[in-house]
């Protein structure tokens, strides 16, 4: 069977016209993950006044503070790193720490993660057009044959 098809064999659309399965279809978004431009990032603190508590926690009496605000300052501005993936474990380590110790607040930190996620069509993810009801009818047909062979 094709994407469609497993898309369309699921309950949701079992009582839906050919017409408004194809509306459904369209209608799906589904967020997808992305790297995050470090200029962006490096935007987002400074408009946000993190930037700030980056460089003055370099001084901290923490150790702990005072090497991540340095890890993170040094990353940040290192030339040969052009993206950040939030979704990296040591990326939302990192995330936490700043939190834990007050460079940023939580909501600072869900702002940076959601930099990470796009939102898309569900037809674009799975790399099929627009779907019309030609398609729907298609689809519908390659579900009933296979559950005819079952």
């Amino acid at each position: 069977m094709s994407i469609l098809s497993d898309e369309l064999s699921r309950p949701q659309y079992a009582s839906l016209s050919d017409q408004q399965a194809a509306d459904a279809i369209n209608a799906k978004a589904v967020a997808i993950h992305q790297t995050v431009q470090i200029h962006k990032v490096k935007e987002y603190a400074i408009i946000n006044g993190i930037w700030p508590k980056l460089k003055a926690g370099q001084a901290s009496s923490n150790p702990q503070v005072a090497a991540l605000c340095v890890s993170v300052l040094d990353w940040v501005d290192d030339p040969r790193i052009s993206t950040l993936d939030v979704n990296k474990p040591e990326v939302q380590a990192m995330l936490d720490g700043l939190v834990a110790s007050g460079i940023m607040s939580a909501s600072n930190k869900a702002d940076v993660v959601a930099m990470g996620s796009k939102v898309v069509s569900w037809t674009s993810q799975n790399g099929l057009p627009e779907v019309g009801i030609g398609l729907v009818i298609i689809a519908r047909k390659e579900i009933a044959v296979s559950e005819v062979r079952i």
